[in-house]
């Protein structure tokens, strides 16, 4: 009598068990996926600032580098150059950001479909919140950047800044 109900429940044990080894490789597969996607989001981005003065590069973790053009100083005022820091660093934000959901989309597609490891099984790992501790959310857009209460008087028709940017104190 023991054997009529224990090959059922046998079958259905090893039925269980691979469904959740199936579950498992899938979680693996999709976790490896997920880091080459991670490393796909951090590529170094590149950006200029409109008047070809800064050039910033960076990732999704910050900064890495700003570049200031030679004849920056001859060519724009200390508030201009400011604007130029602060447009091209933006610009470079906004990239790596962007890059970073183009990278991790298709997975957060992926896992949005299929159940959730802990659904199923308690204290499994998690592909959807790892997912989520990956994914930061993007950065706030740039406040836009106001001349210095300092300055009185335009940048642009500036007799003292040009006075510099030509060199008239050589004179």
């Amino acid at each position: 009598m023991n054997d009529d109900w224990s090959a059922p429940t046998q079958a259905s044990n090893n039925a269980l068990r691979a469904q959740i080894d199936s579950m498992l490789d899938t979680f693996t597969a999709e976790k490896s996926a997920l880091l080459d996607a991670q490393a796909r989001a951090t590529q170094l981005v590149t950006a200029w600032s409109a008047d070809g003065l800064v050039r910033a590069s960076g990732t999704v973790a910050g900064i890495s580098e700003v570049h200031i053009e030679r004849d920056a100083f001859k060519r724009s005022t200390p508030e201009s150059l400011g604007r130029s820091v602060t447009e091209a660093i933006s610009s470079v934000a906004a990239q790596a950001a962007e890059t970073q959901q183009l990278a991790l989309a298709p997975l957060s597609d992926l896992s949005a479909d299929m159940p959730d490891l802990p659904d199923l099984i308690p204290g499994a790992p998690s592909m959807k919140d790892l997912i989520d501790q990956l994914t930061p959310p993007p950065p706030p857009a740039p406040e836009p950047v106001t001349d210095s209460p300092h300055s009185l008087v335009d940048d642009t028709d500036d007799e003292e800044g040009e006075y510099f940017r030509n060199r008239g104190y050589l004179r």
